[in-house]
């Protein structure tokens, strides 16, 4: 049905696009740059960022924003399966619940177990991809964002329009491996000079039964079979609608309508004698936001958010071994968001911030859950930032106090937490030079409290500080052929204190959670992007080149444990990752490379324990024919078996081909 639905989307745009437009003969401007702002403009000299703007997240092979996440500096995404698998974000080692996740400049939470499936996110209509460690530098944010360790902003495309246009908007097909289909469209409409709507549309279907290689045994001289992934189906469909008005020359308002549906499969581990897993997954997610900004003076500022949020998540297994003969878990959870910041500024000198979130959040999970549980918090965030000449000081202090209510049960005690961010930077001509001091803490998820037989309500938050030293240098040039440099380092220390983490309890199938770890990260990345376009000749040429490496040291820092000086599960040494990107007129060639070293797989370091290392590599070549695209992309060209996850094999060399028609 829900192809069918695309379909009559589809060709309602085409019908629109040929009997209503103005101009009965369509024209393409190649080479154009939008200067566009977005949630992100008002950043200053920021320490610790790296991003990925539009034109790299077109050109490279990526169908969601966990594909194109990967290529961030400190970033390991944890994959379960390639096509339809979760993708979940942990930078620098500090697990995907110390990730703030904004979408549009407004947070994406999960209180169940604080992950967010970067799956659900698709590149269709997304602009920019900008990871922050520390703080974000900028003006009127949230308290959230302050609580976190470090930011991942999604931006999604605004709508910009010449004067007398009225409609713009493009339809996309993509073919690939493994009958994988995907389908996706976007529409902007000027309403009014100041007045703009979006839709966005986007549709998946895979089969995923991609072949692979089971090993029957931990030596490469045992035996193994060829094999198919089974039960690696998925569907899903996401749409959005969005609003931008200027209201008067004063203020201004977005809002976005989200809707996320998938029903897929849970492929499970591949051991020997379980190949076959039934067990599915249904995720329905819906949210409304808006963002509203008004500016009192010249000097003084004003922006509130809301969010409402409702999700549900179902799950199957058509063949648990208890009485019934089968398990089905319902998960509904609620959340109510609000945000309201206030900002005052002297000049460029000196800014001050004041910002608060409320969040009321409730879980529903009736088979995991003895109870109901509702939470309420509230962020409240303190934030002024000086420059005097080439320095410039940030500073900020957040408190956190949350509650939560429990029926028939005992609840999570009230937390009270104030967090200190210090930040010293000093841009000079070319160069950059800043340091960081961060503190921040976790409440422990509804999972970690309430879950049935795992959960428990005695442990403490998990606490964390960071440090962090910049050094960067930018260089960048206005003439006929432009050109851009970044080279930065970064060298950070992260203390995890506290750390919640599951043991067994009774019995090897009894766990509980506990605070037990403690884990120290010290870290260096070193990010390399240049940029040149060639304007002298008839023909355009541009040259792109990005690099990125990363070592980790993360180890178990509890001298108590058994583990001690081992490094943690999933954490690689060394990564890296690069893309290169060539454009002749109309000709884009974008080329990836990504190395995972190795890594444990649990926090005991014996060879037992060892997941391999690889390298994965891609191409995509691009062309515009007027006002069509095509792409064709091929992914692990070396045909690379590897695993991100243990037991869960990689998609080996696929092909898929894409074809956009824009108007």
């Amino acid at each position: 049905m829900g192809i069918k639905c695309f379909s009559a989307f589809v060709l309602a745009l085409l019908f629109y696009r040929f009997t209503f437009a103005q101009d009965s003969v369509a024209t393409v401007v190649l080479g154009a740059v939008d200067v566009r702002a977005t949630s992100l403009d008002e950043k200053n000299a920021q320490q610790s960022i790296s991003s990925l703007d539009g034109r790299k997240l077109r050109n490279i092979s990526a169908s969601n924003a966990g594909d194109a996440a990967k290529f961030l500096s400190g970033v390991m995404i944890k994959d379960y399966g390639g096509i339809g698998g979760l993708k979940t974000v942990s930078v620098r080692g500090l697990g995907s619940m110390h990730t703030n996740l904004l979408y549009d400049g407004v947070s994406i939470n999960n209180a169940q177990n604080g992950q967010i499936d970067l799956s659900k996110f698709t590149i269709t209509n997304i602009e920019e991809i900008n990871l922050s460690n520390g703080n974000q530098i900028i003006n009127l944010q949230t308290a959230k964002s302050l609580s976190a360790a470090n930011v991942l902003s999604i931006e999604t495309v605004r709508p910009y329009m010449e004067e007398r246009k009225r409609t713009k908007g493009d339809v996309a097909m993509s073919f690939g491996s493994f009958n994988t289909f995907r389908a996706s469209g976007n529409l902007h409409l000027k309403i009014n000079g100041k007045t703009y709507l979006s839709f966005n549309t986007d549709v998946t279907n895979s089969e995923g039964n991609y072949p692979y290689t089971l090993f029957y045994g931990p030596n490469p001289q045992d035996s193994s079979s060829r094999e198919r992934r089974k039960n690696n189906d998925l569907f899903s469909v996401k749409t959005e609608a969005n609003l931008y008005s200027d209201l008067s020359p004063k203020s201004n308002l977005k809002a976005k309508a989200y809707f996320f549906y998938s029903n897929r499969g849970l492929p499970g581990p591949t051991t020997l004698y379980y190949i076959n897993s039934k067990q599915r997954l249904w995720d329905r997610d819906m949210f409304l936001q808006s963002v509203y900004t008004y500016n009192i003076t010249d000097n003084l500022r004003y922006r509130t958010r809301f969010k409402a949020t409702a999700s549900h998540t179902r799950y199957f297994d058509p063949y648990f071994n208890n009485a019934q003969g089968f398990r089905k878990d319902i998960y509904n959870q609620t959340e109510m968001y609000l945000n309201n910041v206030v900002c005052w500024n002297k000049g460029d000198r000196f800014s001050l911030n004041l910002t608060n979130d409320i969040l009321l959040n409730n879980m529903k999970a009736s088979n995991n859950y003895d109870f109901d549980p509702l939470r309420f918090t509230s962020l409240t965030g303190l934030v002024a930032a000086y420059s005097i000449g080439i320095l410039r000081l940030d500073a900020n202090v957040l408190h956190t106090f949350s509650k939560d209510w429990a029926e028939s049960h005992k609840a999570y005690r009230m937390q009270n937490h104030l967090s200190p961010f210090l930040s010293i930077s000093m841009l000079w001509k070319h160069f950059e030079l800043s340091i960081f001091y961060k503190n921040i803490f976790r409440t422990p998820t509804f999972n970690d409290l309430y879950y049935n037989a795992v959960g428990q309500v005695d442990l403490n938050p998990e606490k964390a500080d960071q440090y962090n030293i910049h050094f960067g240098f930018r260089h960048k040039t206005e003439e006929i052929n432009p050109q851009f440099v970044n080279i930065s380092i970064e060298l950070y220390h992260n203390d995890v204190t506290d750390k919640i983490i599951a043991v067994p309890r009774d019995n090897i199938f009894i766990w509980s959670m506990v605070n037990y770890g403690k884990v120290r990260m010290d870290g260096v990345e070193l990010t390399a992007d240049w940029r040149y376009e060639l304007n002298k000749t008839k023909n355009k040429m541009t040259f792109d080149l990005s690099a990125v490496y990363n070592f980790q040291y993360a180890v178990d820092n509890l001298k108590e444990s058994n583990t001690y000086g081992h490094q943690i599960q999933y954490t690689p040494r060394h990564s890296a990752n690069a893309i290169a990107g060539f454009g002749f007129n109309t000709l884009n060639v974008a080329f990836t490379s990504s190395f995972v070293g190795k890594r444990y797989t649990m926090n005991q370091n014996t060879e037992r324990n060892v997941l391999k290392p690889y390298w994965e590599h891609s191409i995509s070549i691009g062309k515009q024919f007027r006002n069509f695209y095509i792409k064709l992309s091929c992914n692990n060209i070396t045909n690379k078996q590897y695993e991100v996850v243990k037991s869960y094999p990689m998609p080996g060399r696929n092909w898929n081909i894409n074809i956009k028609y824009s108007f």
